[in-house]
């Protein structure tokens, strides 16, 4: 046994702390609101480090003298990393802390860096990581600029596409407005591995970490922030037996949890913590304790949601989950009459007011197919209107697996073989009208807009669920926007007309029209002169 008392022991361990500090740069400067990354060589093996070194982390100490502590992950053979985003600039101290304190080159490591001034011009950068204001419906940055969330689902982007489709990707994206990207972190029913034939891990009852397929996954996420973009990673998919969500029992699910959490916190992501699960019912407990466990009792600096399987409600049953920040929903992949009367009359319109204030944003309506830009369209307004304003997102049949030329969907029924491809999917009239969606929100305060369906006279919608009007009003009513999802009139109680402009937006083609109203008695209308959908704006004049 070797005598770790003896003086000529502890000079090498200390001389092997010194290299590896300054060999892996952690003392190297980073910009405020990028990842900090520090690198740790045990001198310890571990035959599962997942299990073996139950915590591994650093205690962080900023320059105003704030603690944060961020768990590191086990990245291959000896090597360990902890990830970091520093928000103040100045000079950082940090603490290594490690579950088995026998192991030196792990444990009460001390450092420094500095935090520099943020050069970048994209928001995330500039103006910080997002937040969710207590009593608010909506998310900001951390200089209080609001954060629209306009997503994209490429679930199996990060995992099937080269680095040279990646960016093309991403750069289209940025272009037309969308600000969140949604993709799977794991092996799952939609693709049982990577491009490279990886899975994230192996085992069930005790599993075993890959961390070379995360790599690969490191690499994607980083390019997602690069363009500005936030990412929104799924760590444990829950539709299908092949799936962590579902396979994996209550521990190994967590620490499956944690070790993306470790991997990808110090990133700009958005958690979604489930995908396409059931959290209710029988499953309800699982997945409150994994939440609990995952985001309750370790130190995270991310927002967290759950997507659901569609019109899947968990708004009221999750309400005093404190680790959920956003509340998540999905309204399938059509615009029947259930779909349409479940998001416009259903929980989402009928309890948001009831519940803990929260985001509350459809993060899969209808996916576009080629030839139903019109079915997209409805379906992301008609949801953007059912609650306070925090967002929506776009999903295409061939972008979400990221389908080439010839390719089919795994586990998702019997298709043929693809003759559009993910590229495709990016000049989809649908998906280019969500980027007009996304401007048209943010040339207005759209953060101070609630449902307010009680201004309309007469609601449609009543007799033909595809002629469901929605409104949006701000609290004095100041700035109203009315949806009509086919061209048709409104009619509002609002008796003081002169007091109001006016005009028209054009869903379709974003363009906006001249709006001239129509007075009887404390009703006003307006007669819709565009072919399809269209938003009246009404705002007071000065």
């Amino acid at each position: 046994m070797i005598n770790k008392k003896r003086p000529g022991f502890l000079c090498i361990v200390l001389l092997f702390l010194v290299a590896d500090f300054y060999c892996y740069g952690n003392n190297k400067a980073i910009a405020k609101w990028h990842k900090k990354e520090l690198t740790f060589v045990s001198h310890k093996s571990y035959s599962n480090p997942v299990y073996e070194v139950d915590f591994f982390g650093v205690e962080f100490f900023s320059p105003s003298g704030e603690r944060f502590v961020s768990r590191g992950f086990w990245d291959g053979e000896n090597t360990w990393k902890v990830r970091f985003m520093p928000n103040q600039t100045g000079k950082w101290r940090f603490t290594t802390i490690c579950s088995d304190d026998s192991n030196l080159s792990l444990n009460q490591i001390e450092g420094s860096f500095q935090c520099t001034r943020n050069r970048s011009t994209h928001d995330i950068y500039q103006r910080g990581a997002l937040l969710h204001p207590a009593g608010s419906y909506h998310l900001e940055h951390d200089d209080g600029k609001p954060f629209l969330y306009i997503g994209c689902t490429a679930w199996n982007g990060g995992l099937y596409s080269t680095p040279e489709e990646w960016d093309l990707y991403l750069s289209n994206r940025k272009k037309h407005g969308y600000s969140v990207i949604q993709l799977v972190t794991t092996q799952w029913r939609g693709a049982l591995h990577n491009a490279e034939n990886e899975t994230a891990f192996t085992g069930t009852e005790r599993i075993m970490v890959n961390p070379s397929f995360f790599k690969r996954m490191d690499e994607r996420i980083d390019r997602i922030n690069a363009y500005g973009l936030v990412a929104a990673p799924v760590m444990l998919w829950a539709w299908g037996d092949m799936s962590p969500g579902v396979s994996l029992p209550e521990r190994a699910a967590i620490k499956l949890a944690e070790y993306i959490l470790a991997r990808y916190d110090a990133n700009h992501v958005i958690w979604n913590l489930g995908g396409d699960g059931h959290y209710l019912d029988e499953h309800e407990k699982r997945w409150k304790k994994i939440g609990r466990e995952v985001f309750g009792k370790n130190n995270h600096q991310r927002l967290v949601t759950l997507h659901p399987r569609g019109l899947s409600w968990y708004g009221s049953a999750y309400n005093d989950e404190k680790w959920l920040n956003i509340i998540s929903y999905q309204t399938g992949h059509a615009n029947s009459q259930t779909v349409i009367r479940w998001k416009t009359q259903g929980p989402v319109a009928t309890t948001w007011m009831n519940l803990s204030p929260r985001p509350i944003i459809d993060t899969e309506p209808v996916y576009e197919n080629g030839n139903n830009a019109d079915e997209v369209r409805k379906s992301a307004y008609w949801s953007i209107f059912a609650a306070p304003v925090a967002g929506v997102s776009y999903g295409s049949h061939t972008l979400w697996p990221w389908l080439r030329k010839g390719d089919k969907p795994i586990n998702h029924g019997e298709k043929e073989p693809s003759s559009i491809t993910w590229y495709d999917a990016l000049f989809h009239e649908g998906s280019i009208q969500i980027g007009y969606l996304a401007s048209f929100f943010r040339n207005i305060d759209w953060w101070k807009l609630f449902p307010a369906n009680h201004l309309l006279k007469e609601q449609p919608g009543l007799l033909n669920h595809a002629r469901w009007q929605s409104v949006l009003a701000s609290d004095n009513k100041a700035f109203i926007l009315v949806y009509l999802p086919v061209q048709e009139a409104v009619k509002l109680n609002l008796p003081q007309t002169k007091s109001y402009g006016a005009k028209w937006f054009d869903t379709t083609n974003n363009k906006f029209l001249k709006a001239s109203p129509e007075q009887h008695s404390d009703v006003l209308e307006y007669h819709s002169p565009v072919e399809s959908d269209a938003i009246l704006m009404l705002f007071k004049k000065n």
